[in-house]
């Protein structure tokens, strides 16, 4: 019987095993994530304004089929010689393997703001945030990082303190020279008109030059007293992965052939894959981490089959910047949208990819009596 092994409970992870579970051979198919939850990330910043119910966001990983051997712990090594997994606890030897471990934030080894600093890897961390700005008066909100998680958490933490009628001083910090990196001049300037019209400042060209208990200095010299940073300004994959001496870009990701191999026998998808396609590398994105994770386990069938692979081709429905006053922009199927239908469409993608019917009943009532509350 042929062991496969699926690292990462993400969005690439689960569409790989959903996929694996129609085939109808026998397989030994184990689950390893160092988590006990599938934590839906797309939505956490709109925990921060009470949109909606962290609860909703998590999946218990064990609920996924009897068919699935469900293994908790921490990846620290592959041994792609010997077709071996390394972890915390234990070692699992694979037939076929497919890495799809995601990314977590990426502190540039500093681990004085590693400490400091809030971010949102999952719903816990969200909580924690939230913990703190319900029992402490906080003066600024400093948030490194003007991508689409630096700036939906910033709109987000102005609607939340609009509605307790509570000041405080939003501040956006990006190294670059401009917001949203590569994206558009025209969403540039849309969404640097939103975040003026809700009283969010941003800071280009600097970055958080140290941090001490409530005290944070930028490089150009700027103090905020009573502040806390968030911490927003790119990601990484996992420690194992950029310990692997195989191929990868400057992010970590492992570098993949047409087919999303990158070993024989081994598979990556989502996050942790760098694909190359008609000369551009894919950005990190959910409909594409969903689409490799099936395409890798269309990949690993044909293996276990005998049979040739198929070509991963990607297809870019588009993309949304979501601001949390309802003014949102983006391109879908070629087109710009702003405004309230990019909002509706976020989330009505976003209800259809969450994981369990209690979770997506949940998340449609915390929407609706959120509308209903204000």
């Amino acid at each position: 019987m042929k062991r496969i092994i699926v690292i990462g409970g993400g969005f690439s992870g689960i569409a790989c095993l959903n996929r694996l579970l129609t085939y109808r051979g026998k397989i030994d198919l184990t689950l390893v994530n160092d988590k006990g939850d599938f934590n839906f990330l797309p939505m956490l910043p709109d925990c921060i304004s009470g949109k909606v119910n962290p609860e909703y966001l998590a999946f218990d990983l064990a609920n996924l089929s009897r068919r699935v051997n469900f293994v908790r712990d921490r990846v620290t090594g592959i041994d792609l010689k010997e077709k071996m997994i390394l972890a915390s606890r234990q070692t699992l030897n694979y037939d076929l393997l497919l890495v799809g471990s995601g990314s977590e934030t990426n502190f540039y080894g500093n681990d004085e703001i590693r400490k400091a600093a809030f971010k949102l890897d999952n719903v816990d961390d969200v909580k924690d945030l939230a913990g703190v700005m319900s029992r402490e008066r906080i003066g600024s909100y400093v948030i490194a990082g003007a991508g689409y998680t630096g700036i939906e958490v910033a709109t987000n933490l102005r609607i939340a303190l609009n509605r307790k009628k509570i000041k405080g001083r939003i501040v956006i910090v990006e190294r670059a020279t401009s917001i949203l990196g590569p994206l558009p001049q025209w969403m540039k300037n849309y969404v640097l008109a939103n975040l003026k019209s809700m009283d969010i400042e941003v800071f280009t060209e600097s970055s958080v030059a140290g941090v001490s208990g409530r005290r944070i200095a930028l490089s150009g010299g700027k103090v905020f007293d009573d502040a806390i940073l968030i911490w927003a300004a790119g990601v990484e994959t996992s420690g194992f992965i950029r310990n692997l001496n195989i191929e990868k870009n400057p992010q970590g990701r492992i570098k993949v052939d047409e087919y999303l191999r990158f070993h024989d026998s081994c598979f990556a998808a989502g996050d942790a894959a760098f694909f190359s396609y008609q000369g551009n590398y894919l950005r990190m994105a959910v409909q594409f981490s969903i689409m490799q994770g099936d395409c890798a386990g269309i990949n690993i069938i044909k293996t276990l089959q005998g049979k040739e692979l198929v070509k991963y081709r990607p297809v870019d429905l588009g993309y949304i910047i979501p601001m949390a006053n309802n003014k949102s922009c983006g391109i879908l199927l070629g087109f710009s949208v702003k405004g309230i239908l990019p909002v509706f469409l976020h989330y009505l993608m976003c209800v259809y990819r969450l994981m369990g019917l209690r979770n997506k009943l949940g998340v449609l009532l915390s929407l609706a009596s959120y509308r209903l509350r204000w």
